[in-house]
């Protein structure tokens, strides 16, 4: 096959992924996969620590520490007291040499840990910090945060709807200064990237005085990715607190990274089973090469699948959700305690990619009144120029479409009178010739080298030979 040849093939595929359409048995399975989904979430994952995959993740994650806790142990080429003459060997013991081996300014439990505070951050304490401390969230933000807290010396915090810096009073080891280990900028960073995942590490499950043996808590682990942002939106009134402190109610109930991963299991049950089966009624049922049966975004049937499995999840989680609220009196705590971030937030996510996939200008031109209304004008300006970008693209896809078109008429045509000239097939000898007359006529083979008729190109030949002869 030639490139010509696979670039139509290519684009003939991407027109009939762009028509795929759902039938009622795709919205049928889609429908089942998410209220299974949603049976999932509620009854083994519910709030954190109660069920099922909730104890699990637990468990997983309490290892995971134990395990980069003795690997780290076995590398470390400390001597003296630094090191520990024995590999950690139990789980207090292991968040307590991740803690002293990585040690960070930031890490202050309590607004007297900070100086000049002015009366902010008077409710953080041991079972909050690790959320209002923005370079204690594993995401992005948190690394900026966490390098710039460790080049600076000072520690970034969420409070009240606002982002502020303060100094602490001490480090972690109880120095008045901290190290910063690294004599050049470039090796200051690697060793600031490094302390700052050694640190989240021993985060993960709590302190090490709340891990000892002996007691039941969980401990104060990390935040779910972003979900400090929740602190910047300082507004409503959920029995008497705001969308952020009812966040941070939340968390010290334990909606942690670990509770993330345990209701990230439904979403991935959900999410592969419609893969899967959509994978087989495509190749199975449908007769498709195993090639055309790849999941991706391009098919527009698994899209909406996807989405409305996922709906039927955040259904049921949230009906769920309204429940168990209902019985304990109402309460916003108990809700969200409830409800399945990760879920939600892939609904939207997919929500938003159908909208851009379908409707790309007119949302990027709604983004972009958004941004030039709250006075972002730079990003408005870049907004226009991604929406003059798409229109050109649209005009570039129309001519190449056109052009295409134009191609394949041709080439057929071309086709056509090839066959109509020489295939004996299409005709008697006498209509062949006319045809192949025909045919070179039209693809403007000049007057004098058209055989019109037998002696002419008797003719021809004959004053060929001679010419050869001489």
């Amino acid at each position: 096959m030639s490139s010509y040849e696979r670039a139509l093939d290519r684009r003939a595929k991407e027109i009939e992924w762009a028509k795929d359409r759902c039938d009622k048995y795709d919205y049928m399975i889609a429908a089942f996969c998410g209220l299974a989904a949603g049976a999932i979430d509620a009854f083994f994952v519910a709030a954190p620590g109660q069920g099922a995959l909730g104890r699990l993740t637990d468990k997983g994650a309490d290892a995971l520490v134990q395990r980069l806790a003795v690997m780290l142990w076995k590398g470390d080429t400390r001597s003296g007291a630094g090191r520990p003459r024995h590999a950690p060997d139990t789980l207090e013991k292991a968040i307590s040499y991740l803690e002293q081996a990585f040690p960070v300014n930031y890490d202050a439990r309590y607004a007297a840990d900070l100086r000049n505070t002015n009366g902010a951050l008077s409710s953080m304490a041991a079972k909050n910090h690790h959320l209002l401390s923005l370079a204690h969230s594993p995401d992005l933000i948190g690394l900026i945060a966490s390098i710039l807290d460790q080049f600076t010396g000072s520690a970034t915090f969420l409070y009240n709807g606002k982002v502020i810096r303060l100094i602490p009073v001490k480090d972690a080891r109880g120095n008045k200064t901290m190290y910063m280990q690294g004599t050049t900028f470039p090796s200051k960073l690697f060793c600031g990237i490094c302390n700052w995942l050694g640190h989240l590490a021993s985060d993960l499950c709590g302190s090490s005085s709340t891990r000892r043996e002996g007691k039941t808590g969980r401990g104060a682990g990390l935040p779910i990715p972003f979900y400090n942002l929740f602190l910047l939106m300082n507004f409503g009134n959920f029995d008497g607190a705001t969308f952020a402190e009812l966040a941070v109610k939340v968390f010290e109930e334990g909606y942690d990274l670990r509770h993330g991963a345990a209701m990230a299991v439904p979403v991935l049950v959900e999410e592969c089973s419609i893969k899967l089966i959509w994978v087989l009624k495509r190749r199975f049922y449908a007769g498709k090469d195993w090639s055309e049966c790849i999941p991706s975004s391009k098919h527009a049937d698994l899209r909406v699948m996807l989405l409305v499995g996922n709906a039927a999840l955040c259904l049921v989680d949230a009906a769920d959700a309204a429940i168990r609220s209902a019985i304990s009196g109402g309460s916003p705590v108990t809700f969200v305690l409830h409800l399945n971030l990760i879920a939600w937030a892939r609904l939207i996510a997919l929500i938003f990619r159908e909208l851009r996939i379908r409707y790309g200008a007119g949302v990027d031109g709604a983004f972009a009144q958004y941004l030039a209304a709250v006075g972002l004008n730079d990003a408005y300006a870049l907004r226009q120029y991604y929406e003059r970008m798409n229109r050109l693209d649209e005009t570039l896809e129309q001519k190449l479409r056109d052009f295409v078109r134009e191609t394949e008429e041709e080439y057929g045509r071309f086709i056509n009178g090839v066959n109509r000239s020489l295939n004996p097939a299409c005709g008697t000898p006498r209509q062949r010739q006319i045809a192949s007359v025909s045919f070179a006529r039209s693809q403007g083979v000049a007057r004098e080298r058209i055989m019109e008729t037998p002696e002419e190109l008797r003719e021809w030949l004959e004053g060929a030979d001679r010419r050869n002869r001489h």
